[in-house]
């Protein structure tokens, strides 16, 4: 399949929509990780804030907010400003995932 018909139907944009939960799952399980033992800070100030005052508000917003995109994505069609956020955001958390990893192998080949 073609890159461009990745995200044309509301099948292709509900597959993308569970990667995306997935990848906010494990952004926040690595998060988590790193700031729990002092390996990185939340960039994101919002994110800081609601992970100072509470871990478990934390990690509901990183799976209610995928999980509410998907559950608009079953409802609606797959016109193309919603590929194009859908496909932005995939984009934006591989880097973010990418980040994660490059400071686990720095901290892992320091230790």
């Amino acid at each position: 399949m073609k890159l461009k018909h990745l995200f044309s139907t509301r099948n292709g944009l509900i597959k993308a929509g569970i990667t995306l939960l997935t990848l906010s799952i494990v952004d926040a399980l690595l998060t988590d990780f790193g700031i729990r033992n002092n390996h990185i800070s939340e960039a994101n100030p919002l994110m800081r804030s609601i992970y100072d005052s509470s871990i478990f508000s934390f990690y509901a917003i990183k799976i209610i907010l995928p999980l509410i995109l998907l559950n608009v994505i079953t409802k609606i069609e797959p016109k193309l400003y919603i590929r194009l956020l859908v496909g932005s955001s995939l984009l934006i958390y591989t880097a973010v995932l990418s980040l994660h990893v490059w400071w686990i192998s720095v901290i892992s080949t320091i230790q």
